[in-house]
Order: C-alpha cells, then structure tokens, then sequence
C-alpha cells in the first residue's frame, strides 16, 4: 500500500526562498530606517517574524525534486534531531525558572514572563524549523558526497 506524502510541491520551496528574502529585506528595512519610531518598528518586527516563520514553513515541509525512501529517512532524522534540540532547551528553561537566578530578573517581576513570551513565541518557532532545515539539507550534502 502506497502511502500519500503530506509535503507540499517542491515549487512551495522556490516561494519559500522568496520570503526569506522578503523578511531578510523587511529586517534591513526595520534596522535602517525604523530605530527611533517604537510605532513603525513594532510592525516591521512582526512582519518579518511572521514573514520568517511562513518561510521557513515552505522550506521545510516542501519536497525536493526527487523524493524516495533515503530523503524521507533524512526528514526522519532531522525530526528526531529537532526534537532532542527541543527537550534541552526545555530542560534548561525549566532549571533557569526552578533556580530563578537574581541576576536575570532582579528588575521587574514581570520581566520574566516578557522574556519567556519573547523566547516561546518568536525565537523558539524559528529555532526549530532553522535546526530541522539545516540538519536535513546537511544530511543531504552528506549523502551526495559519498
């Protein structure tokens, strides 16, 4: 019984490259011009992060152009990978917040849950799907070396 794949075209990467430049030009945008307006930064900073996220979505779940039995045993592996990646940083959040070291969150009380919001929200997402994408393209270079 053959399996239906779930992964999206292999044109979906082209587009996929193509927000990647978008959101890269959205973050020079946002650097250059935006410093000094907290208005106008605010949205270009979610723009791009959002732009990144649906980027590196189409990266991912993308098939390359041929895809048999070794590729998806890579997508495997990368996956594996990303998850192991993702229970350290899990496990090292969870010993910051038990320890709940003065030096980090003497300030505000609060200051704690901005910065767990900010990692949960916007760098965790990012983190993983850029673990998971260079972990399986580097399986891939590998591969075709040999």
């Amino acid at each position: 019984m053959k399996s239906k794949s779930i992964l999206m075209p292999h044109a979906c990467q082209r587009f996929g490259w193509c927000l990647v430049a978008l959101s890269l030009i959205s973050f020079i945008i946002n650097v250059l011009f935006f410093r000094h307006n907290i208005d106008g930064s605010w949205y270009f900073a979610k723009t791009t992060h959002f732009t990144a996220l649906l980027a590196f979505f189409f990266l991912c779940l993308s098939k390359e152009k041929v895809e048999d039995e070794m590729i998806s045993a890579y997508r495997l592996k990368a996956a594996g990978i990303t998850g192991y990646v993702f229970f350290v940083i899990l496990i090292m959040i969870s010993i910051v917040l038990e320890l709940r070291p003065g030096f980090l969150f003497s300030h505000v009380e609060d200051t704690l849950s901005m910065y767990l919001s900010e990692f949960f929200l916007i760098v965790l997402p990012l983190l993983l799907f850029l673990v998971y994408f260079l972990t399986f393209k580097i399986l891939l270079v590998k591969s075709k070396m040999q």
